[in-house]
């Protein structure tokens, strides 16, 4: 993508704020072509930005949130949060043992893994939403797949010196692991992961690396500045909290 401006060593040579511009029109147009009716919510700062773009374009979204009731459910406050400011519909989607139990053989063969529990327990997030979402008869489900690892969103991430980070987000964008999608098919559910489409990823591979991280070295600054300048600041500055670890699994120590 040529940016006006320019660019040095693939990236733009443009302020921050010109750049989650772009982000943010990219974005905005991939949900006006894709026009889904239902998000997996977690409450984060991908999803979150994704939801409100959506809302402000006129999209009429049902959100999906899930909850292992064995654990400590940390995005519920956020995503409730969310849902009641933007005035979406949130369900939340109740995962127990007996749940876990019935399906992580389904989980297994779908996503073609055995006995990495730290990945299944993200898995059984997902796959307990989309199988709600498909119940519930959405034409297609938006995820924030992507955003954590296109915009430098893992801790291990921003303490990369800048030629590590812009190999990291470039491999991730072209072999990421994101089982989300690949449950998604075993489900016959559509699932549409805005951040990893052609146009925005041309955006977010050229984002300059003082775009992504700040002195705080947090990652996702950019997304966080686009949630900010939509008065949801209280999201903007979530701690970075993965899928199993929102929606409580991350007690699980077998499956």
């Amino acid at each position: 993508m040529e940016a006006p401006g320019g660019d040095v060593g693939g990236r733009l040579r443009l302020p921050c704020s010109s750049v989650a511009w772009l982000l943010r029109r990219s974005l905005v147009r991939v949900l006006g072509e894709t026009r889904c009716d239902c998000i997996a919510l977690s409450g984060g700062v991908d999803t979150s930005l994704i939801a409100v773009l959506a809302v402000r374009l006129g999209l009429r979204l049902h959100a999906y949130t899930s909850l292992y009731l064995g654990g400590v459910p940390r995005d519920l406050p956020y995503a409730d949060h969310l849902g009641r400011a933007l005035g979406l519909s949130v369900t939340h989607v109740l995962v127990d043992d007996e749940y876990i139990e019935g399906k992580i053989g389904l989980v297994k063969r779908c996503v073609g893994v055995e006995d990495d529990y730290i990945e299944l327990r993200n898995d059984i997030v997902f796959y307990s939403v989309l199988e709600e979402a498909r119940r519930g008869g959405c034409r297609c489900v938006y995820t924030g797949s992507g955003g954590d690892e296109v915009f430098a969103g893992y801790g291990f991430m921003v303490y990369k010196d800048t030629r590590e980070l812009e190999e990291l987000t470039a491999r991730y964008a072209l072999h990421g692991r994101y089982p989300e999608l690949i449950i998604g098919e075993c489900l016959g559910v559509r699932v549409v992961a805005p951040y990893l489409t052609g146009e925005v990823l041309g955006v977010a591979l050229k984002t300059p690396i003082e775009c992504l991280r700040d002195h705080r070295m947090r990652g996702k600054e950019i997304l966080r500045s686009l949630l900010v300048e939509e008065g949801l600041s209280i999201i903007a500055d979530r701690v970075k909290t993965p899928a199993e670890a929102g929606a409580g699994t991350d007690k699980l120590m077998k499956l």
